[in-house]
């Protein structure tokens, strides 16, 4: 084998294991930590990493669910939602940026707005308080796009009801 060969030879095997390496590491979230020790602080809170299965909203005394392949809006009645339009919707907002913030010296529930319960039936909620902080899984957070994205969610089934 002449030295050219091995040469490309060696080149390509490196590629690959660096790129089966980078999606390792993308899939684990060590991407993340490794941008954010360089210094950039876009963090992202990915509340949904296994499937949701149902949300339950408190205020509204409602409920989003999948049934048989079906996503269903339960809240006087039970009303059928566009299977895609949600589908797009847990897939543009699973990962939302956000802004962490200290807990409060008196550290309070808040208020609950909506329950997820995972297929794997974990379940967790997200809490907020009056001033716009949000707490889930013991995190203290602020989020724009999570209170547009709860918005756009509710609205989906009450315009029906």
């Amino acid at each position: 084998m002449s030295t050219k060969v091995l040469i490309k030879l060696v080149s390509l095997l490196t590629a690959l294991t660096c790129t089966l390496v980078a999606i390792f590491w993308l899939n684990q979230g060590h991407m993340s930590q490794f941008w954010t020790s360089l210094g950039f602080k876009n963090q992202h809170l990915n509340w949904c990493e296994e499937r949701v299965s149902s949300l339950y909203f408190y205020e509204q005394n409602a409920k989003l669910y999948e049934k048989s392949g079906e996503w269903f809006w339960q809240g006087q009645t039970e009303i059928p939602l566009d299977y895609l339009r949600v589908e797009k919707w847990f897939a543009q907002y699973c990962q939302i940026p956000f802004e962490k913030v200290e807990a409060p010296l008196i550290a309070t529930r808040g208020i609950p707005v909506f329950e997820a319960l995972f297929l794997d039936n974990e379940r967790l909620t997200l809490y907020t308080d009056t001033d716009g902080t949000f707490r889930f899984r013991d995190e203290f957070f602020k989020s724009e796009t999570l209170r547009q994205a709860i918005k756009e969610l509710l609205a989906f089934a009450p315009k029906i009801e």
